[in-house]
């Protein structure tokens, strides 16, 4: 969803769907590196077994997710019908409106569940405290940085 948001096309479908299926590529080559150093680096390493799971889950779930965009990406390209229907829902406008406030109440409840994790791991984790408490700030800061920059496009 949120490469829908950020790869618009400048209002042209077709041209949105070809930079999705670069986007999609993109991650599909991250994905193929992070197998790559699961398979090559991490067996001869002595890096915690959590460490290691950490490469073998990010890279299945980023080449997973990539897979699945280029395919979709690809079908909508080479089925116009198809492709029809997905605009029409794209740009529908309660649909845009369920996105946003689905994206607001997400972003909140995540703020809310970092500010309770910080309190919980201050006494077992100082650097993961720090480190929730750094993604509230960054949450902010994008929020505002965002909001400023809306405010002149708008």
């Amino acid at each position: 969803m949120l490469i829908k948001k950020l790869l618009t096309g400048g209002g042209d479908y077709e041209r949105s769907l070809l930079q999705r299926r670069w986007a999609a590529i993109g991650l599909l080559v991250i994905g193929l590196a992070g197998f790559a150093c699961y398979f090559l680096l991490v067996p001869d390493s002595d890096l915690p077994e959590y460490a290691q799971g950490f490469y073998l889950g990010a890279a299945s779930g980023i080449t997973a997710g990539a897979l699945v965009l280029l395919i979709r990406t690809q079908y909508l390209l080479t089925h116009p019908q198809a492709r029809r229907k997905a605009k029409i829902k794209e740009t529908d406008e309660r649909e845009m409106q369920i996105a946003r406030t689905s994206a607001q109440i997400a972003g909140g409840l995540t703020v809310f569940a970092a500010a309770v994790g910080s309190f919980l791991v201050l006494p077992l984790s100082r650097t993961a405290c720090f480190t929730l408490t750094c993604v509230i700030a960054f949450y902010i800061l994008c929020a505002l940085l965002s909001s400023l920059w809306l405010s002149k496009k708008l």
